[in-house]
C-alpha cells in the first residue's frame, strides 16, 4: 500500500479474531490478507475472542479503537486504502453495538 503525503502521519494496530466462530467464518484468510498490507505503519496481529462471536470475522483497529465486523478478504483492500490510508472508516463493516449508524465517519484528531 502506498501512502500519500495527505494520508494521516499515524501507527496502526490491526487485531484479526482467530477465535472458533471467527475461523469458521473466514477470518484466517482475512488475516492473510491483513498481511499481504503489513509495512512500518501497518502492524497486523492475530488475536483471541473479541467477544463479538455472532458477527464474526471480527476486526479491531486498537489505534482508534474502531471495530469491524463480518469482515471479508474482499474487503481488507478498501479498509487499508480509505481507512488506513485516507482516515475515513468503512461505514458498510462498522460494528453497530460499537459505532451506531448516527456516528461519525471520521477518525478524531
Amino acid at each position: 500500500m502506498v501512502m500519500t503525503d495527505t494520508a494521516p502521519c499515524r501507527r496502526w494496530l490491526v487485531q484479526v479474531c482467530q477465535h472458533r466462530s471467527c475461523q469458521r467464518h473466514g477470518s484466517m484468510q482475512v488475516l492473510i490478507a491483513f498481511q499481504r498490507h503489513q509495512s512500518r505503519r501497518v502492524l497486523v496481529a492475530e488475536t483471541g475472542c473479541l467477544g463479538q462471536c455472532s458477527s464474526g470475522p471480527t476486526v479491531r483497529v486498537m489505534s482508534d479503537n474502531t471495530w469491524y465486523c463480518q469482515v471479508t478478504p474482499e474487503d481488507v483492500p478498501q479498509i487499508v486504502a480509505q481507512h488506513l490510508g485516507q482516515g475515513q472508516r468503512l461505514r458498510s463493516r462498522l460494528h453497530p453495538r460499537f459505532h451506531p449508524p448516527e456516528g461519525p465517519n471520521n477518525l478524531p484528531e
